[in-house]
């Protein structure tokens, strides 16, 4: 397992800084478009790993994430709700109840972003309040960046943020907020690994990607959006080891 980790770190690394140029600085040609996919599976995969390895007695929370979030993007396609209206322009490939199954991969790679992110705060209970945030936080640089400058869905109704509704943030909170109260249930408090440290990178690396891309597109307040997760991580480089005693402490 630990070598077909580090051959699918290596994988997505590569992918990623291949994509950054040719994603950030739109020179993704179309008959490329699949690389997209191969991206989100790529990092889905790999922080379905980080969750695998996070909640041994709750691994069944990562198919509920993958499968549930398609479940709930589903019933907002066909009825706006939670997110708003919005309607999916570009061809993801292979879907599922309307929805494409890369959208489940992208869920997983924002909550296993997301909560490896969160042990950088070593407070009770980071999982429930900061996973949702930093779900949402990362939504503020894809949404603006697919919908605005890639188009991959276009909104019916509008917002002050990006033309994006306010409702869409919302429904990503609540989302997420679910998704983190069953992994609050079942995680379990171990020492720091390279699929957590390397999920940290992955939270910074969705950023950068997207941060890249809205900046090249002139959206100049995601790239400041983004920006700030790499100063928050460098804030909180004490955050880890702190972590890490804790954990040892209630071992």
């Amino acid at each position: 397992m630990d070598r077909f980790q580090k051959k699918l770190w290596l994988f997505f690394t590569i992918w990623f800084f291949i994509g950054l140029i040719l994603v950030g600085f739109s020179l993704l040609p179309p008959w490329l478009e699949w690389a997209n996919a191969v991206f989100l599976f790529a990092s889905g995969l790999y922080a379905a790993l980080y969750l695998w390895d996070a909640l041994p007695k709750g691994r069944f929370i990562i198919p509920v994430i993958f499968f549930g979030s398609i479940l709930i993007e589903s019933i907002g396609v066909h009825t706006g709700w939670p997110f708003g209206t919005y309607a999916y322009e570009a061809d993801f490939g292979v879907q599922l109840l309307g929805v494409p199954i890369t959208i489940g991969a992208a869920w997983l790679s924002v909550m296993g972003a997301s909560l490896a992110f969160s042990r950088r705060f070593p407070f009770r209970f980071n999982t429930v309040t900061l996973v949702p945030l930093f779900a949402v936080w990362l939504d503020l640089a894809i949404d603006p960046v697919a919908a605005n400058v890639k188009s991959y869905w276009i909104w019916q109704d509008g917002g002050f943020y990006y033309d994006i509704p306010i409702q869409n943030f919302l429904g990503w909170y609540g989302t997420a907020l679910f998704f983190a109260l069953l992994i609050s249930r079942f995680e379990q408090q171990v020492t720091i690994t390279a699929l957590e440290r390397n999920n940290q990178y992955l939270f910074l690396m969705l950023h950068t990607l997207f941060g890249l891309t809205a900046g090249v597109a002139g959206l100049y307040g995601v790239t400041l959006i983004s920006l700030l997760a790499g100063v928050t991580y460098w804030l909180t480089q004490g955050g880890a080891p702190l972590a890490k005693s804790k954990q040892k402490q209630v071992g």
